[in-house]
C-alpha cells in the first residue's frame, strides 16, 4: 500500500481531530538515535558530509511487524519536514563530486522518509500539499533528465510511480481543502473580508501547475480529463491548465501535429512531463502521415516534417523517418503506407537544449520552489 492510499484510508474526518494522531517531537532533520546508529555502523552517506562536518538526514526504512514507527521522538513535525525538503532540493542537489544517479538515489530516499513521517502523523491537507509540490517537481525533472538512460541504470517506471503517488496525494489534499472551504462558507459570514481570512490560513502552492502536470503525465488516461471538467470555473479558465487540457484532447483525437505545434508554449516542467510521450506521438504521427500522404512520386521537405513533429533538427527527422522504414531522398521524405514499419522499437528523442538551459540546477527556486 502506498503512502497516499494509507493516508486516505486513515484520514477519517468523522473522528475527532486529536484521535490517534501523533505529534512528532524530533526537531532535527535526523533523530539522534539514527545518527548514533549510522555513525557507529559507518552508514553516513557521502552527501551528508561537507567540509569535515556531518549533516545527516533521516533515511527511509521499511516498516516491520515487530517495530513501532509511531514514536514521537522519531518523527519530525511539519516545520522540520519543510526545512528538510528545502535543504535537500536547494542545497544538497547542488553538490558536486558525485554522479547524478547517486544524487537522485539519495534525494529520493530522503524524500520517501519525509512522506513516511507525513503519513504516520496524518498532517493536515494544507501542510501535505506544501510538502508534496516540490517532490512532484523533483520526479518530473529527473524523469526527463534520465529519459535516455537504459532501464538498468535508471528505473523510469519506479520514478513514475513515486511521481503519481505524490501528485495524486497533492490533488487529494486540494480536494479536501476545497470541500472544507464549502463547509466553512455555510457557517461564516459571506463577506469579502471573511473569505480573505479563510484563504490566509492555506499555504501557498502552484495548484495550476500541478493540475497541468497531472494531465500531461497521463496523456493515455481519461481520468485526468474527467477531473478537469469537474474543477472550479476559475481554475479551468486558466490559460496554462486549459493548454494542457487541449493537448490531451488533441492527442485523443490523434491530432498529433497540433500537439507538437503548441509544445513550445509549455513551461519547462510541463515540457518535461510531456517529453516521455513525445516519441510515441511522433511515431503515431508518422504512421498517420504514411497513409494520408502515401505516394510513390511525391515527397515532403524534411524541414516541414521537423516543424510539424517538433524534431530538434533536420538530421534527427531524417534519422527517425529511416528508423521506421520511410525512404528519404536528399532532404525530403517519401511517405508510403507499405514502407512504414510497425515492428521496430520506439525511437529515442534528442534533448531539447532550449529547456535544458531554463532547467538550470543553479536556480533551485525556479525548478523546486517551496512554500514560505
Amino acid at each position: 500500500m502506498s503512502y497516499f492510499d494509507f493516508f486516505c484510508n486513515n484520514n477519517d474526518k468523522s473522528k475527532p481531530d486529536n484521535s490517534e494522531k501523533i505529534q512528532g517531537t524530533c526537531y532535527s532533520m535526523c533523530p539522534q538515535a539514527e545518527v548514533t546508529l549510522r555513525e557507529r555502523e559507518n552508514l553516513v552517506h557521502v552527501l551528508e558530509v561537507a567540509g569535515g562536518t556531518r549533516k545527516l538526514v533521516k533515511s527511509y526504512s521499511r516498516s516491520a511487524a515487530d517495530s513501532n514507527m509511531a514514536v514521537p521522538h522519531l518523527l519530525r513535525p511539519y516545520r522540520v519536514l519543510k526545512d528538510t525538503v528545502q535543504y535537500l532540493l536547494r542545497d544538497v542537489i547542488k553538490r558536486k563530486g558525485v554522479s547524478s544517479l547517486v544524487l537522485y538515489d539519495f534525494l529520493n530516499d530522503r524524500l520517501r522518509a519525509v512522506r513516511q513521517d507525513m503519513t504516520i502523523q496524518r498532517l493536515p491537507p494544507g501542510e501535505c500539499a506544501c510538502l508534496l509540490e516540490p517532490m512532484v517537481r523533483f520526479y518530473v525533472y529527473f524523469g526527463y533528465k534520465f529519459s535516455n538512460l537504459k532501464p538498468g541504470d535508471f528505473d523510469q517506471v519506479l520514478n513514475k510511480k513515486y511521481l503519481l503517488e505524490s501528485l495524486k496525494w497533492f490533488l487529494y489534499c486540494c480536494d479536501s481543502m476545497d470541500q472544507s472551504s464549502k463547509v466553512e462558507e455555510v457557517d461564516v459570514l459571506n463577506s469579502f473580508m471573511s473569505n480573505l481570512d479563510i484563504s490566509k490560513r492555506n499555504p501557498s502552492y502552484d495548484r495550476v501547475l500541478m493540475e497541468s502536470l497531472y494531465i500531461l503525465c497521463n496523456l493515455d488516461d481519461i481520468h485526468p480529463l474527467m477531473r478537469y471538467l469537474g474543477l472550479p470555473k476559475e481554475l479551468k479558465s486558466n490559460l496554462t491548465l486549459e493548454l494542457a487540457y487541449k493537448i490531451a484532447i488533441a492527442n485523443w483525437k490523434r491530432n498529433y501535429i497540433f500537439v507538437c505545434s503548441v509544445i513550445k508554449k509549455l513551461c519547462p516542467l510541463s515540457f518535461c512531463a510531456l517529453s516521455s510521450y513525445l516519441p510515441t506521438i511522433q511515431r503515431q504521427a508518422l504512421r498517420v502521415m504514411s497513409h494520408g500522404y502515401s505516394s510513390k512520386q511525391l515527397t515532403v521537405p524534411v524541414a516541414t516534417v521537423r516543424q510539424w513533429l517538433h524534431f530538434t533538427s533536420d538530421d534527427e527527422a531524417l534519422s527517425v523517418c529511416r528508423h521506421y522504414g520511410l525512404k528519404t531522398e536528399e532532404r525530403r521524405v517519401r511517405f508510403c503506407k507499405t514502407d512504414f514499419k510497425t515492428d521496430v522499437p520506439l525511437h529515442q528523442v534528442e534533448k531539447h537544449f532550449r529547456h535544458e538551459e531554463k532547467l538550470n540546477l543553479q536556480d533551485m527556486d525556479v525548478i523546486f520552489i517551496t512554500c514560505q
